[in-house]
């Protein structure tokens, strides 16, 4: 069984030759064998392939370089949030808490940086105006109950259905009618019926959706002043359907 020695010169620390040995311990005892070229002055031996070669100062050993020796002597450079510990030999990792903020290398610390911000603070005001236009909606949209007859349905409250019994509610105005039929719902069994309504239940649904429009707008008008105002801080924990809540 053979093995590969890596022999590098001191001076400058490069991989001057690989002589393949029949063992390690052969090598040591006689290095000239395996390398008639070798001067115990000048060069050190390794059994592996070194990246970053160094002598230690303590044992005279070639060895890889630690992260701190890659550091002083050029090989790596500090990531952001980084800095070397020169008292305590090591390097101090502080973790970037948002991402507005730049490193600064001089105080070591990560400083807020008012363009990105303002940038970021941009970005949460957009999708929260569109976040807030879906909450609105569905607010709006939301299902109200009827009960007819000692029965239960459910009035699909979309902008259609808002429509059309506007419009009903107008023709029986018109008309002097005190009823009016065909009113769309759904029965307890999610089935569609269509019941007859008189002018006091009509008025009773007809209240019911008007006070859920003006809700949804006094509560947009509010998000809409909040978004405008709040810090990154509260814009980051915003929940636009908060305001909606009955």
């Amino acid at each position: 069984m053979t093995t590969v020695i890596y022999i590098y010169l001191i001076a400058t620390m490069e991989n001057i030759a690989k002589p393949v040995v029949t063992s390690l311990e052969e090598f040591k005892e006689n290095p000239a064998i395996f390398y008639p070229d070798w001067h115990e002055e000048t060069m050190k031996y390794s059994d592996g392939l070194l990246t970053n070669p160094v002598v230690d100062s303590k044992t005279g050993e070639l060895r890889e370089m630690s992260e701190i020796e890659k550091l002083k002597f050029g090989k790596t450079t500090l990531s952001d949030g980084s800095y070397l510990d020169e008292v305590n030999e090591t390097i101090v990792t502080i973790a970037k808490t948002n991402e507005w903020s730049v490193w600064d290398k001089d105080s070591r610390a990560w400083k807020v940086d008012n363009d990105l911000l303002n940038k970021k603070l941009k970005e949460l005001r957009e999708k929260a105006l569109k976040d807030l236009a879906e909450a609105k909606s569905n607010f709006l949209n939301q299902a109200l109950e009827i009960e007819k007859a000692g029965k239960k349905y459910t009035f699909e409250n979309n902008e259609e259905n808002r429509n059309r019994l506007a419009l009903k509610f107008s023709l029986m105005s018109l008309l002097e009618q005190d009823k009016i039929e065909k009113v769309k719902v759904l029965n307890d069994k999610g089935l569609v019926e269509f019941i007859e309504l008189n002018r006091t239940e009509l008025k009773d649904l007809a209240k019911k959706i008007q006070d859920i429009i003006e809700i949804a707008d006094v509560a947009e008008q509010m998000a809409v002043v909040g978004i405008s105002r709040y810090t990154i801080e509260q814009m980051l924990g915003l929940n636009v359907k908060d305001f909606f809540r009955n």
